[in-house]
């Protein structure tokens, strides 16, 4: 099979490599869709703190966002058969340890990440081999873009893990990437009574008013801040603030326009550490900024709402290239950076 590899900072080849084969509980899947990650593209320049650190290392098949159709089961698969429409985690655990036994994934200690982090062979490939553990049934109502922007999708899922919204709640985002429309569309759906999506692109913007955001705000003419607690209901500030960008400006600013006993849900990497972070306001505003990233459970979560919600995700898919075609996306970046906010990459489904 096809399959692209990065051996270094800017060096991503694709080549002729083996087809996994399905063996005990592995499930065989053709890839229908591989969607692009900022994770992806700062594995391919060299640029991520995962590869300084050592935690990610070349060469990598990278990519873990996909949706397919199975090929293949091993003996062991019970659940699924050839034909069916799937997607996946974005890790895989050993199986074989005692919180493995259980089910209890996130406490594996030796899981691998898919196409990152001690990297199990990622989806820029024209076939995954996953255990069946780690895959689901992907709805007949969601499209294949729909699939591979599940795993994205979860990551902003967890954002919200533990909060309440109510129609006297603002709910503010910061970043117009696939995961922050993702965290406007969930904010609009969890019931926050505003919701303010912050940016620096006018026609991403107006993206974000067709999923769920009430007001948008661009960081680059007006002062976010201000506006938003201007926005915001009873003008005290935002309640839950997403910040999706990686800009230490926008981490800045998401605890300058919090109410009191506000959450901020942090879920971006950042490339290098924040600076004159402001804790006093932190502490004495009472407020919480918490991590969030992908656990166990997430996925299956946001498939059920993308199902179910009738506001649809489909804006967001800006781009389709073929598969053939993949490394332009990394190579001349430039050329796709203004209208770009989930680029998939389309195999022949």
């Amino acid at each position: 099979m096809k399959a692209i590899t990065v051996y270094g900072p800017r060096d991503a080849r694709m080549e002729t490599v083996p087809k996994p084969i399905a063996t005990g509980d592995m499930i065989v899947a053709k890839v229908c869709r591989t969607g692009v990650c900022a994770t992806d593209k700062s594995i391919y320049t060299g640029e991520s703190s995962f590869i300084r650190s050592g935690e990610i290392k070349y060469p990598c098949r990278f990519g873990h966002e996909w949706a397919g159709i199975v090929e293949s089961v091993g003996p062991d698969v019970k659940d699924f058969k050839v034909g069916d429409r799937v997607y996946a985690d974005n890790f895989v655990a050993c199986g074989v340890c005692e919180a493995c036994k259980r089910k209890d994934y996130m406490k594996c200690p030796s899981t691998w990440s898919v196409g990152t982090v001690n990297a199990w062979d990622g989806c820029y490939a024209e076939y995954m081999q996953m255990p069946e553990r780690h895959v689901y049934h992907l709805p007949d109502e969601l499209s294949m873009d729909e699939g591979a922007l599940i795993e994205p999708a979860s990551i902003a899922y967890d954002a919200f893990r533990g909060v309440t919204l109510t129609k006297d709640d603002t709910a503010v985002v910061f970043g117009t990437g696939a995961i922050g429309m993702v965290s406007v569309w969930l904010a609009k759906y969890y019931g926050a009574g505003e919701v303010i999506l912050v940016g620096r692109n006018d026609e991403k913007l107006k993206i974000g008013l067709e999923i769920g955001a009430d007001h948008v705000i661009n960081g680059k003419k007006e002062d976010a801040v201000a506006k938003i607690k201007e926005l915001s209901l009873g003008k005290k500030g935002a309640n839950l603030v997403v910040e999706t960008s990686g800009s230490a400006s926008a981490l800045r600013d998401s605890i300058a326009c919090s109410a009191k006993y506000a959450r901020i849900s942090v879920i971006s990497f950042y490339e290098r550490n924040v600076d004159d972070l402001p804790i006093d306001p932190l502490v004495l505003g009472h407020l919480s900024m918490v991590g969030a990233a992908g656990r166990d459970g997430n996925s299956p979560a946001v498939c059920e709402i993308m199902r179910t919600n009738p506001v649809k995700l489909t804006p967001v898919f800006t781009h389709h290239i073929p598969f053939k075609d993949s490394l332009d996306i990394f190579e001349h970046e430039e050329k796709y950076y203004n209208e770009k906010i989930k680029a998939m990459i389309a195999f022949d489904d």
